[in-house]
């Protein structure tokens, strides 16, 4: 078959989502990857979520994408994080088996309707003014084929004239065990494509039988943070979930590192490309934080029934003589083998502000970029990017409306808008603080600000949708009768003796809800002694959006209020075709990031670094 409506370029995480969310369409929909055994796989850590991660991560999912599903079914550990802190910061982290998820992935795809998997290269993408086709080479060919097709999603992640490093020691590739690819960077180019060198590394993996176990913290698992997936009502362990476990560098370490610090890939001046700012080399902890006597490192089983560890903390460039003599430094990992050694790798990305909202590039039509090609860092990243392209690919074939997610409605929204409003300098992570409405983009309640987008947009199936409907009636039938349902005075003995406090005037359940001394059990306990007429939902997830909603409520009605009154700006179209030069009192500043960015909003434009509020004003005026 040479032809079909959407090409999928790799099938890493953003090509999963990006196929998957195509082909649940109804189009036809083909994926090329180098080896269709390395579809999902996870070549640097085995986590899924953590902070703002695990965020994406659930957004993801409330869009209706595989990637919480896959790891609810491979989990080998989950935690809570950021339990000292409020709602806004709560996520959860999972381990998964780095040899079981991607397998369920292959399995996923093969059963998709409309999609087919080929295992080959694409070697340039065909155009006249807009997307007609790609030209591939399929594996154990040596000849090009045309295959046409009316939008690409290119997911290429680090395999654009990739190039590892071992101190020293470098070679072409991607990752370790997959080449690089050339052609593609080359076709960039000639379409006008600003291109940069990023970099990111992997640490050492060390054999689980070397480690020490009694001189290291065990951090145990906690089945009680639930699943990651909307649809799943528990995770799917096929064994005892695992602890991981915690130990730090010392003085000895950084000594090692500092003395050999010139044979280091980064150090050495050999990789002079931009490195992750929030996931720096061991190496260059020690240099930047000189001051600091030592890191925490975090050994993570990858697999079920393997010996493989990941050092996480530990990501380096350094030669293996000088991994294997630091990493003994450690407490616990005494006699710690070596089973394979951490590098560094340099790979071509593509300068994002070049690319709409809708992930589609500027330059041509139909051409729609997803991943760490865009610069970002992270699984859960470049899943909710291809997500995003794969669902707008489809809309473009269609000709109909294209999916742009606001600030306030998801950090896909806020990450998507940082991309290509502000661009990036180093890869990019999601943080929780890039988020200005953070409180109403909570991990709890990701499937009732998306799943209805998603609905609409055709990737929430009938199961999902059910699901979602059940859950969202029933917050709001509880909702409504905790606000109302009433209690005065002469209920106040009651909820004294419960511990909170007086009840002077007339208030509702819900208002004290918001009492920090009283929390739902304990209301449900007061209302049956009292014999209110108020039924209270034994569901886990709406209880606790029940709460939230009560005892934050006055902060999430400043929020609400803040989007509400620059909602306006964010919906204010900006006509295509605009000359800014000659566009009377403009600054040359403003001017020049206008014409580059060619911002699609007005609260797009007043976001650009470096853009005066009273040139945003005057652009206003003019529309």
């Amino acid at each position: 078959m040479n032809a079909f409506d959407i090409v999928v370029i790799g099938a890493g995480h953003a090509g999963i989502e990006a196929a998957l969310s195509a082909a649940k369409s109804g189009l036809s929909v083909a994926c090329v990857t180098l080896r269709l055994d390395r579809i999902g796989h996870l070549p640097c850590n085995c986590s899924i979520g953590g902070p703002a991660k695990g965020h994406i991560a659930r957004e993801v999912d409330a869009l209706g994408g595989m990637m919480a599903i896959a790891t609810d079914h491979t989990l080998t550990h989950i935690r809570k994080v950021g339990t000292g802190k409020g709602p806004a910061v709560q996520t959860s982290r999972a381990h998964v088996c780095k040899s079981l998820y991607p397998k369920f992935m292959q399995d996923v795809m093969s059963k998709q309707k409309g999609l087919t998997l080929i295992e080959g290269m694409v070697q340039e993408i065909i155009y006249d003014k807009v997307v007609s086709g790609v030209k591939i080479r399929q594996s154990g060919s040596q000849e090009l084929t045309n295959i046409k097709c009316r939008a690409v999603v290119m997911t290429t992640g680090t395999f654009l004239n990739g190039v590892c490093h071992i101190g020293k020691e470098k070679k072409d590739a991607a990752r370790d065990g997959d080449q690089a690819v050339y052609s593609l960077t080359d076709f960039l180019k000639n379409i006008g494509v600003r291109i940069r060198r990023f970099k990111t590394g992997t640490t050492p993996r060390i054999s689980k039988h070397s480690v020490d176990f009694s001189k290291v913290l065990a951090m145990e698992s906690e089945p009680d943070a639930g699943p990651m997936s909307y649809l799943n009502d528990r995770t799917f362990e096929k064994h005892p979930l695992l602890p991981c476990w915690q130990t730090h560098t010392n003085l000895t370490t950084h000594e090692i590192l500092s003395n050999r610090l010139k044979e280091s890939a980064m150090y050495s001046g050999q990789i002079d490309s931009v490195g992750p700012r929030y996931c720096p080399s061991i190496e260059d902890k020690v240099v930047k934080f000189a001051d600091k006597h030592s890191h925490p490192i975090f050994l993570e089983q990858e697999e079920w029934d393997h010996e493989s560890m990941y050092v996480q903390g530990f990501s380096t460039s350094m030669p293996l003589d000088v991994q294997r003599e630091a990493i003994k430094s450690i407490k616990g990992l005494e006699n710690a083998e070596i089973l394979k050694p951490g590098y560094a790798v340099e790979y071509d990305m593509i300068d994002p502000m070049q690319l709409s909202l809708s992930l589609m590039s500027k330059l041509l039509p139909g051409l729609f970029l997803a991943g760490q090609v865009n610069g970002t860092s992270g699984y859960e990243e470049a899943a909710g990017q291809g997500l995003i392209a794969g669902i707008n690919a489809v809309q473009y074939v269609r000709n109909e409306e294209t999916l742009i997610l606001r600030r306030d409605q998801a950090f896909l929204g806020v990450m998507i808008d940082d991309l290509v409003t502000k661009g990036v300098e180093d890869p990019y992570r999601m943080l929780t603080a890039r988020a200005e409405y953070r409180l109403i983009l909570r991990h709890d309640n990701s499937d009732q600000r998306l799943t209805p987008i998603g609905r609409k947009f055709g990737t929430v199936c009938d199961d999902r949708w059910m699901k979602f409907s059940n859950k969202k009636n029933e917050i709001e039938k509880s909702f409504l009768g905790l606000k109302s349902t009433f209690t005065g005075p002469q209920h106040s003995y009651a909820v004294e003796a419960a511990g909170g406090g007086k009840i002077i005037n007339k208030t509702s359940i819900f208002d004290l809800l918001k009492r920090p001394e009283l929390d739902l059990d304990t209301l449900e306990k007061v209302s049956k002694e009292l014999n209110l007429s108020l039924v209270f939902s034994k569901d886990k997830s709406v209880r606790q959006q029940l709460t939230i909603m009560a005892v934050y409520d006055g902060y999430l009605q400043r929020q609400q209020d803040e989007v509400d009154r620059i909602l306006s700006m964010e919906q204010r179209r900006i006509p295509e075709g605009i000359v800014y030069a000659e566009l009377k009192g403009l600054s040359f500043e403003s001017v020049e990031k206008f014409t580059n960015i060619m911002p699609e909003t007005l609260g797009q434009a007043s976001r650009i670094p470096g853009v005066r509020p009273s040139d945003v004003v005057l652009l206003s005026r003019y529309i």
